[in-house]
């Protein structure tokens, strides 16, 4: 698995893609969005200065079927809402990818961060080039692979160095005196930090490479 980031401009006909760009300074998080048969369903949240230039948007958009208000605060709403399609949903959806449960959108452009295998990404990508979209990959990190990596004395060397700032710049403890809080003499501190670092180093560079390689 992998966490990705992803910017993706969908084709303009999308509805919240319309919205948006209409409301160039509004952010919008779509929330939930289910695939009803004939409609699709969903809420989203909306930071806004003009709540009333956003009823009168949502009013001239015509896939949208049918809107309700369900919370204002001081420059936010909370909306319910029918429409009549959502091609970047049935896109991702058919590559067998549901879609996060939180997405923002401001001005056309969507940013979303989704836990995904690795062979599927490609997919996701392809597929929305597919549509007329675009997809740029802004970050990448491997997931579920710290889990095993460093022994118990190891994970106890790295969280107590970085509690004392032995890794901070400039450091705000030494090795001897790390070693000291460890209960350990400094030679065997050096020896732990060498080992702990080499572990992590060689899981991130084997991990960059993994991910390059099968992209």
């Amino acid at each position: 698995m992998v966490n990705a980031r992803l910017e993706i401009t969908p084709p303009e006909t999308e509805w919240y893609v319309q919205l948006s760009t209409e409301l160039p300074d509004d952010t919008f998080t779509l929330l939930t969005i289910y695939d009803e048969g004939s409609h699709f369903f969903g809420i989203f949240e909306v930071e806004t200065a003009d709540l009333s230039a956003l009823l009168t948007t949502l009013n001239e958009i015509k896939a949208i079927i049918e809107f309700e208000v369900l919370h204002t605060d001081d420059g936010f709403a909370v909306v319910e809402y029918r429409v009549t399609e959502s091609v970047v949903y049935s896109t991702t959806v058919r590559s067998g990818t549901l879609p996060p449960a939180s997405v923002t959108v401001q001005n056309g452009v969507m940013l979303v961060e989704i836990k995904i295998p690795h062979g599927r990404l490609s997919g996701v990508i392809a597929a929305i080039r597919a549509i007329g979209g675009s997809c740029e990959l802004l970050s990448l990190s491997r997931t579920g692979r710290i889990e095993g990596l460093l022994t118990t004395a190891q994970q106890r060397f790295v969280t107590t160095a970085l509690r004392h700032g032995y890794y901070d710049t400039p450091r705000r403890c030494t090795l001897t005196e790390l070693a000291s809080v460890l209960e350990v003499t400094p030679a065997a501190a050096s020896t732990m930090a060498h080992r702990t670092e080499e572990r992590i180093i060689k899981e991130f560079v084997q991990g960059t490479e993994s991910i390059r390689f099968r992209s």
